[in-house]
């Protein structure tokens, strides 16, 4: 797992990845699988608790992110809750926050990084609830992808519309494919499929 490994070679003791199932309470009979890890305790993590947690132990979305987000924060922010968008561009599934803190985050994007970002409504398929999400657009990712790719496991690349560079290699040296057209129409089914399970925006 790439963030397990980041942290242990950053010299942190954390645990095994463990799994575990639970219910989507916005999706009836949808069941998820995760896999999750923990850290020892260790002070060095305490301040980045004050800023993202409540005394409640709520995230929240602290007043100065825009002076924390930096193109690997995005990258992560992406692996972790961004979801393909097949047309282009990349969501942000920002379905839990509250309305001001989506408006935070957009303003961020925008100073920060100078993205062009919308918010999208979107309604729940069990209920009445509605949320919102980010949606960055396509020439905003496309300027901006290459630093991101630094920063992105080669397994979440598709939700940048991005195929891994050993992928590619091997459908270019594929003997079966006479033409261009045809391997760049294969990489795209790739993509696609890779982000099936994910859903189109």
């Amino acid at each position: 797992m790439y963030l397990h490994k980041l942290i242990s070679e950053g010299g942190f003791e954390v645990e095994e990845p463990k799994e575990y199932s639970r219910e989507e309470s916005r999706y009836p009979n949808r069941i998820t699988e995760s896999l999750y890890f923990r850290t020892k305790s260790l002070s060095e993590f305490k301040p980045l608790a004050y800023l993202f947690l409540d005394n409640e132990g709520k995230k929240v979305i602290p007043a100065n992110i825009a002076d924390l987000l930096t193109p690997r924060s995005l990258a992560f922010w992406i692996m972790v809750e961004g979801q393909q968008v097949k047309r282009g561009g990349v969501s942000l599934c920002t379905d839990s926050f509250k309305s001001e803190e989506v408006t935070l985050l957009i303003n961020a994007l925008s100073s920060k990084l100078n993205l062009t970002t919308t918010i999208h409504t979107k309604r729940t398929s069990s209920s009445d609830a509605i949320y919102e999400r980010i949606y960055i657009s396509n020439p905003s990712l496309v300027e901006i992808k290459p630093l991101l790719k630094e920063h992105m496991h080669d397994s979440m690349l598709y939700k940048i519309n991005e195929i891994p560079t050993d992928t590619i290699a091997s459908i270019s040296t594929d003997p079966m494919d006479s033409t261009e057209s045809e391997k760049i129409a294969k990489i795209m089914d790739i993509v696609s499929d890779i982000g099936s399970d994910i859903g189109d925006f």
